[in-house]
Parts: C-alpha cells; structure tokens; sequence
C-alpha cells in the first residue's frame, strides 16, 4: 500500500498544470462577497474575501460525476457540499482547512499500519513487558505506556504543532498566504521542480493517506468486533 507513496509532508494544493495556479485576488468586488453577519472593520472583509476553490486542490476527484445527467464539464466530487458550507457560517472551516485535516489524519494513519504490521510482527523497540516494547499487542500497548512514555509523546506532538502553528488558523478562512495545507516545512526539496510531476507525488501521497485511514478503520473494527474484516489476520 506504502510502496507509491509520497511522505514528502508538502502541500497539496496545486493543480495538475504545468504552468503556476494564479493566486485569487484579495479584492473582492461587491457579488463577490458572501452574506456575513460580521460588521465592516470586525471580520466582514477578512471572511468574505476570495478563497480557492476545490477545483484548484490535488486529489479533488471528477471521477464521480461521470455518470447520466452529469454536467457537460466535469466538477469536483462533493455531493454533501460539505466544501461550500463556510458560506452559510464562518463558524464552518474552508476547503484549505480540511485539506489540512485530511493530509494530517492520513499521515498518521500511514504510520499507524506500518506500526500495526511492524508490532504484530514482533519487531519492537529494545526493552521488557514493564514499557509493553515486547508486547505483540498494538491495540493493548497505548494502556500498558508509564506515564513517562506518554509524557514524551504528548510533547513531541506538542514541539511539532507549535512549530508549525504560524497560518495554521488562518486556513480555516482560507487564507494560505502564510501557510499552505499540508506544509510541515520540511521535504519539499525532494519534489520534482517539475509542477506536473510534483503534483503527481503528492496525489500518490493523498491516496495512500485515504488507502491507509480506510485500513486503519478495518483493523481497528476488527479488533472490536472479531471477523469485521474478513480475512484481517490483526486482530
């Protein structure tokens, strides 16, 4: 499943063109702006102002409306139109946001089956039954950690979103002038300075993150509920 992907941690939010994606313009004429109960000078301009749309980020499927009846130009796939609701309500996040969330989730789900493979296997750190290291269990080893351990995880987490908090809140009104989805400032040198081949690898890393988040479900069901996942020898 791992073997295509791009753990580049770079943005994806680029097109499939090979010339650069014009950035929307932050003047925003009157059909421009949105309906907002925000007062001019206290917000109004900053959430009405232009976003990008879903068309112009990575991985927005057309796939999907290939179908009878569908538009003669092919649209991004979101039937719910969960992508548009910040325009009923800025309390609703914009597309950089969830786009944010979503490469996030499927990284860390990428790492959690490797982890999964890699544990139940019975490869693990050196150490003995007290730190659960020689425990096979995957599921049963977040409860057996001392306070210790978790005391060293919950602060790594905590030194790498901090590190990469600046434009971090800024994404849920769609501003990426500061910070692009996706961007943990490392591995971008390891794209292609090729924009159509860059946006390739980080498709593949997308899909492999979707891949891994709907086989982290599977095992984690299978766990609770023995035979879920037919065939899942991680239980």
């Amino acid at each position: 499943m791992l073997s295509s992907a791009s753990l580049s941690f770079a943005p994806a939010t680029a097109p499939l063109q090979s010339t650069p994606r014009a950035q929307p313009s932050m003047a925003a004429s009157d059909n421009d702006m949105r309906f907002s109960n925000a007062p001019a000078g206290m917000g109004f301009e900053y959430v009405n102002q232009p976003r990008r749309p879903l068309s112009e980020y990575v991985g927005a499927s057309v796939e999907f409306t290939a179908f009878p009846g569908a538009p003669d130009a092919p649209e991004p796939w979101d039937p719910m139109g969960l992508t548009e609701l910040y325009k009923v309500s800025g309390n609703n996040p914009d597309v950089a946001w969830l786009r944010e969330a979503e490469l996030k989730h499927g990284r860390m789900a990428m790492l959690a089956v490797v982890g999964i493979i890699v544990q139940s296997s019975g490869v693990h750190l050196p150490g003995n039954a007290e730190v659960s290291f020689a425990s096979t269990d995957w599921a049963a080893a977040p409860s057996t950690l001392p306070p210790a351990a978790w005391g060293q995880v919950i602060a790594a987490i905590g030194l790498e979103e901090g590190r990469n908090a600046a434009g971090l809140y800024d994404l849920w009104n769609g501003v990426t002038d500061k910070r692009e989805p996706g961007d943990n400032g490392w591995g971008k040198s390891f794209l292609s300075t090729d924009p159509v081949a860059a946006d390739k690898m980080r498709l593949k890393e997308l899909k492999n993150g979707r891949l891994a988040m709907i086989a982290f479900m599977g095992i984690a069901s299978n766990h609770f509920i023995p035979g879920a996942l037919p065939g899942c020898m991680f239980s």
